[in-house]
């Protein structure tokens, strides 16, 4: 396969090889009869998500000189784990809305959007077996040792995340610590440094220069989250393709909430404590954009833009500390740009 020349933008990175990921896991989906129960379970796959953790995958690749052929089923089995984790996560979370249409237990119910999920999982497992016999005795075994070990920490942090959600009532009680050790293991090494190691797996690269992505990784992730949560407050359904105020909704503990906690008169925190100690269908809408609006006005969404934009920067200096001996070319740049993005982007 030919590399075609290298962009000058993550986002367009993305796009570059979004279409031959997606042709991809369209090889592994289920043909035939009985049609109606297979359009379920490529439901999530055919809307097709932003494709960024398999994107780091593919970069992280080509960094460290590794072939792009080697990397797209890969890249594939990370994008296949979004989608059916997404399945399932909308039942837990009662999301109605993802990438801009009805959740898949809305379409079909909650029986099949469990079913369908289900076999994406199963199928995803096929793929990572497939790409890590394709990479050799050697390779294979890292690559798939690696993928296990992400799934197995995210879904620790989804337990970890349901936790803070649902057993802590009092939102005074919560520490940025509670906050960070969540979103490290559901959301920063899934989302960003472990696709990252995982091309750098595929490229063949030492197990010591793998494990330290890991200093520049979490901090990116965990930019990348709050990141995250600052668009479920300050973005709109048109962009984001699912429901704004989600967090507010579910009773989520962020980094956004824990500012406000902080800097609220007595008066408002009594109300924000009260709202958030609401069940999620107790909660009304003129109370979730009263709470955004708070958050606005207590500096709180501030504040997280600039912790985001400091873990970012922090990031940017650990990778060139630990890429130092890498000589600079449009893929170190590219990789370098990629870390500042996701601050940057608007979904």
């Amino acid at each position: 396969m030919e590399t075609p020349p290298v962009p000058r933008d993550f986002k367009s990175f993305v796009a570059l090889y979004k279409e031959t990921v997606y042709n991809k896991i369209c090889e592994y989906l289920p043909k035939g009869e009985p049609e109606a129960y297979h359009k379920i379970v490529r439901c999530y796959v055919d809307r097709k998500g932003q494709y960024r953790r398999p994107s780091y995958l593919l970069l992280w690749n080509l960094l460290y000189g590794g072939r792009m052929e080697d990397a797209i089923l890969p890249a594939a089995v990370q994008q296949t784990s979004e989608d059916w984790i997404l399945m399932h996560d909308d039942i837990m979370d009662g999301n109605s809305l993802r990438r801009g249409q009805p959740a898949a237990h809305v379409l079909f119910g909650l029986n099949y959007a469990v079913l369908g999920g289900d076999h994406l999982h199963m199928m995803n497992w096929r793929m990572a077996h497939e790409a890590a016999e394709k990479l050799g005795k050697d390779r294979g075994r890292r690559y798939f040792d690696k993928f296990f070990d992400i799934m197995h920490v995210t879904h620790e942090g989804q337990y970890l995340d349901m936790r803070l959600t649902h057993d802590v009532k009092d939102i005074t009680k919560f520490t940025p610590e509670d906050y960070f050790k969540s979103i490290h293991a559901k959301a920063a090494y899934y989302t960003v440094y472990g696709p990252m190691q995982c091309g750098a797996i595929i490229a063949g690269a030492p197990e010591e220069v793998v494990n330290s992505m890991a200093e520049y990784g979490v901090s990116v992730g965990n930019a990348f989250q709050i990141k995250d949560d600052i668009l479920d407050c300050t973005s709109t359904e048109a962009v984001l393709g699912k429901s704004i105020g989600n967090d507010v909704r579910d009773g989520v503990k962020t980094i956004v909430l824990w500012h406000a906690v902080q800097n609220a008169p007595a008066d408002i925190l009594a109300k924000l404590k009260a709202i958030y100690a609401k069940p999620r269908e107790q909660k009304t809408e003129d109370e979730v954009k009263w709470i955004l609006e708070k958050f606005k006005e207590l500096g709180s969404i501030s504040y997280a833009e600039k912790e985001a934009a400091r873990l970012a920067g922090e990031a940017a200096k650990r990778f060139d500390k630990q890429t130092k001996d890498m000589p600079e070319s449009p893929l170190k740049q590219l990789a370098r740009e990629s870390i500042g993005y996701v601050v940057k982007r608007k979904e």
